[in-house]
């Protein structure tokens, strides 16, 4: 990971960011900037050629709790260590993060196979199986 860098996203990341989520087939869910809080609370790993991965936290109400999701890799990457390695740097970074704003669960909604994997090493348990999330725009 020393070729790695993190940094937090800023408004200008938008674009990029949406560009992969369309990539993705994120392209009718994919959030807007006012749902990112235009991308204070997100990570982004890069190296010295490209962004590779970025992904977001959202504080609750209760203090404890928080929110990881729009988890999210740069399509471009085809080097599935390179990319491995990328979100796992990512989760635990954000964990860190999480943890120093008071955090002590963090919860995360995802579907995709690989990336559960890599959840889970870095340190997510399965809360549930067969479930649906259920969004509601206001």
């Amino acid at each position: 990971m020393k070729d790695l860098e993190l940094r937090f996203t800023q408004k200008e990341d938008y674009s990029e960011l949406s560009d992969w989520w369309d990539w993705w087939r994120w392209k009718d869910s994919k959030p807007g900037l006012e749902l990112l809080d235009d991308l204070k609370y997100g990570l982004m790993v890069s190296n010295e050629i490209q962004n590779i991965c970025a992904g977001f936290l959202y504080f609750t109400n209760a203090k404890a709790f928080g929110l990881l999701e729009f988890v999210i890799s740069n399509p471009k990457i085809k080097n599935k260590d390179l990319r491995r390695e990328s979100q796992i740097f990512l989760l635990s970074s954000l964990i860190v993060f999480a943890r120093k704003q008071g955090v002590k669960v963090l919860f995360s909604s995802i579907r995709n196979p690989n990336l559960i994997k890599t959840y889970q090493e870095c340190g997510f348990i399965l809360g549930s199986k067969n479930s649906n999330e259920m969004i509601c725009k206001l």
